[in-house]
């Protein structure tokens, strides 16, 4: 009886070491850039056209441009553009006296770029050079009065982020501002409490002698889709871009369609 007990307590560790194997392999795997490229990809974010999701966040920050610059022209990258929602609103509601207007930002997914093509936006006033690549392979000799961010930094992992605010950092001219979009921490912290989203990973990542939470999950989007974020605590940005040579100089929470932002607008010291 006793070699039977032990046999059964050995077959059941070695099951459960076998299923926390495969959980290793499934959480490795989704933490895969090319796995992330993957799903992404598969975002119907055509949809957005229908949907104007993004499009009170795209108002509040077109606003927040528009009221610091009193001259003529302007010159804005944003990051991660998706379908170029973002360039048709800023082509609409920039003010008629900004003649001189450029425009740059970056896709990675050719299925978006390729949408995007396909319909890019009149302006009339300007000039408009997008590139089907990352940020970090992006390459322009422009120095940009604003660039933007519009959920776009859940999807960087945390080891590349220093990277990236470094370059951003170098493509801003003097006073230029950086306007980082994230999902609200106790947002997406009712969503996975209310299992709206779903929870993979949480970690605790390292920063200047200080931790800090990120959570790792499913975020599911009503008529575009699901994708994968990396959710990390709010404190966890200034405390970053502090260290790279930027100063915060505004925060807001903003609910858009059913979801709630946070807005971090910093200034290039």
């Amino acid at each position: 009886m006793r070699i039977g007990l032990l046999t059964l307590f050995y077959l059941k560790s070695i099951i459960l070491k076998s299923k926390l194997n495969k959980y290793s392999i499934f959480i490795s795997y989704m933490k895969n850039k090319e796995f992330f490229y993957q799903q992404y990809n598969k975002i119907n974010w055509q949809n957005q056209d229908k949907t104007k999701i993004n499009s009170l966040m795209n108002s509040f920050i077109i606003k927040k441009i528009i009221s610091k610059k009193d001259i003529n022209n302007i010159k804005i990258f944003d990051m991660g553009f998706g379908i170029g929602f973002f360039f048709e609103m800023l082509a609409k509601l920039l003010p008629k006296q900004m003649t001189d207007i450029v425009l740059e930002g970056c896709e990675p997914s050719l299925k978006n770029y390729k949408y995007f093509k396909s319909k890019t936006p009149n302006l009339e006033r300007g000039q408009l050079q997008t590139y089907n690549k990352t940020f970090l392979e992006t390459k322009t000799d422009t120095k940009f009065d604003f660039i933007t961010s519009i959920y776009v930094f859940p999807h960087i992992e945390h080891d590349e982020l220093n990277k990236v605010i470094k370059k951003i950092h170098t493509m801003l001219n003097k006073d230029g501002q950086f306007i980082l979009v994230v999902a609200n921490e106790e947002d997406v912290k009712k969503r996975l409490k209310a299992k709206g989203d779903l929870f993979i990973e949480k970690n605790k990542i390292k920063f200047d002698g200080k931790e800090y939470e990120e959570v790792l999950h499913y975020s599911n989007i009503p008529e575009i889709g699901t994708i994968i974020d990396y959710n990390r605590e709010e404190r966890f940005y200034p405390d970053l871009f502090k260290k790279n040579g930027f100063e915060l100089i505004e925060k807001k929470d903003l609910e858009d369609n059913g979801f709630i932002g946070t807005i971090f607008v910093f200034s290039k010291k």
